[in-house]
């Protein structure tokens, strides 16, 4: 059974803030989080995640509306629940909004929960709304009663508690999350939003698909590689993947090589350090290397490569074949450039 796109739009910047703060949630809060490897952007919803082997769908309904009442919040699940009715495996439900009023829940320290820490009158309306809704968008002629219940025991409420910055620094896997300053995650959060909004420039509406996979078609997502990448480029403060130069600091390691030899070792060293980033087995090494030589950078003013590796990695030894010494240094190299 086909899928249709219904109800594409383009957010304003207001609406638009709150959807990275979705994405953020579901690549850096959410439990499922290592099973996801795209995300997609007004598709299936405002925010949807898909699995590597495009099976599972984890879908975000987002709504920043301040003093939401029940039955708004009813109405605004029927996006999340005409997916439950769909043929494609939604995995997971997930209403993403302000903090929701005190009287509504039974736990009020609860940030992440299901209907069942709702009181029984607001769930009521709740329901009411989401009826009256599917109602009016499907008509009478089905009954969706029993689909209704089961959908609304599934659903996830998670609040939003943090701000930008904070969102962005879920997804870092540095150790020490304030190693960059607020303003830094700040911009690169308004950097991620803007692409986000980019990607959801095409018309869409009322397009098909057969299966889950089909939806890459459309180019209105980001692998969360492509995320990562963003927020390493940007922290290191060079395109480090695309680096077409000689480093500043690592010409003077190679300069008395012939020009091949040269070519050669730079070769080596980008598609090593592309290896290291782009595996998963080997990625949170990549991360912790970087750490090291930033965390060094901020507090030494040195900049030769040579000084710079035996301070910090004399008794270091590879976990993976393309972390060579030469490796290493290259990225000394760049990450000392990239940080001036």
């Amino acid at each position: 059974m086909n899928y249709t796109f219904k109800n594409t739009e383009i957010n304003n910047e207001k609406a638009s803030v709150f959807e990275t703060k979705s994405l953020l949630y579901l690549i850096g809060k959410s439990p499922d989080k290592k099973h996801i490897e795209y995300i997609t952007f007004d598709c299936f919803n405002d925010v949807s995640g898909i699995d590597k082997g495009f099976k599972n769908i984890w879908d975000i309904q987002s709504k920043n509306e301040a003093n939401l009442s029940p039955k708004k919040i009813g109405k605004y699940l029927f996006t999340l629940f005409d997916n439950y009715l769909s043929s494609f495996n939604f995995k997971e439900f997930i209403f993403f909004c302000p903090k929701l009023k005190d009287d509504y829940k039974i736990d009020k320290g609860l940030l992440s929960y299901n209907l069942s820490n709702i009181v029984k009158s607001t769930f009521n309306r709740i329901k009411k709304g989401l009826e009256e809704e599917a109602k009016r968008v499907k008509g009478t002629t089905t009954d969706y009663s029993s689909k209704i219940d089961s959908f609304l025991s599934q659903v996830l409420f998670v609040e939003d508690n943090y701000t930008e910055y904070e969102y962005l620094k879920f997804i870092t896997k540095f150790k020490n999350k304030n190693l960059k300053t607020d303003d830094f995650y700040l911009t690169v959060f308004k950097e991620l939003r803007d692409i986000q909004s980019s990607k959801k420039n095409s018309y869409i509406e009322n397009e098909s698909i057969k299966e889950i996979m089909d939806v890459i078609n459309f180019r209105r997502h980001l692998k969360i590689l492509d995320i990562d990448t963003l927020l390493i480029c940007r922290i290191i403060g060079c395109e480090i993947f695309q680096y077409s130069s000689i480093p500043l600091y690592f010409f003077e390691l190679i300069k008395k090589l012939d020009v091949e030899d040269i070519k050669d070792i730079l070769l080596n060293c980008n598609s090593n350090l592309s290896r290291c980033f782009f595996n998963k087995v080997s990625n949170k090494e990549f991360w912790k290397i970087c750490e090291s030589i930033i965390n060094y950078l901020e507090s030494n003013s040195i900049t030769d490569t040579d000084s710079i590796f035996s301070s910090i990695f004399t008794t270091y030894v590879p976990k993976y074949k393309y972390l060579d010494e030469i490796t290493i240094k290259y990225l000394i190299a760049l990450i000392t450039e990239g940080l001036e």
